[in-house]
């Protein structure tokens, strides 16, 4: 398979080239299993060096037909652990659009304005390329919560939320192997006031 420049792992190994080299990125090999407490995982890690497009489109071309690949939040480096925030939404684009607003006010403003969007087939994903410690990671997957008010609709996946902290990392699906899933995840922009990276 071959992935082109609309596919997250564009952003990620861009990051990379900003990097140090001896910085650790996180991926997973995983199988869906709908309303299940369990995250289990075959966890890898890639060095910022070695990180291509040729190895993730290989992860994916080799992976077995029940299963999807994952990219991580968590960077490692000198032995600190650090984030990529991350968002999983639960609403289509369209009524993401129109919530960008009261994302914008619960988020800190240095993820917000580095925010990437994703269409990933039924909903959308999010990644800010603003680096942020673990203790930030959980109050940022907090604040999440509360971007939907009371008796309104969540437009975030709280039930990943749940997932993602009981992990201790966030985790979004960068394949399209299984049936649960329409698409790869692909590049949109969802505000003009959102910075565009490339």
């Amino acid at each position: 398979m071959k992935l082109d420049s609309s596919h997250p792992s564009e952003i990620i190994k861009e990051l990379a080239n900003w990097l140090a080299d001896e910085l650790l990125f996180e991926l997973s090999i995983y199988e869906y299993e709908p309303q299940s407490i369990l995250d289990t995982r075959e966890i890898f890690k890639i060095r910022a060096a070695d990180f291509t497009q040729e190895a993730i489109e290989n992860k994916i071309d080799n992976l077995a037909p029940n299963k999807e690949l994952a990219f991580h939040s968590i960077l490692r480096h000198n032995k600190k652990k650090y984030h990529i925030p991350m968002i999983d939404f639960q609403a289509p684009e369209n009524k993401i659009r129109e919530s960008i607003s009261s994302l914008e006010k619960v988020i800190p403003k240095s993820i917000f304005n580095e925010l990437v969007f994703y269409n990933s087939g039924r909903s959308c994903h999010a990644y800010s390329l603003k680096i942020i410690s673990n203790s930030e990671w959980i109050d940022f997957m907090g604040r999440l919560l509360l971007v939907s008010h009371p008796h309104e609709d969540q437009i975030i996946d709280t039930r990943w939320i749940g997932h993602r902290l009981m992990s201790g990392f966030s985790s979004l699906r960068w394949s399209a192997n299984t049936d649960q899933y329409l698409a790869l995840p692909r590049k949109i922009i969802m505000h003009s006031t959102l910075k565009n990276i490339f």
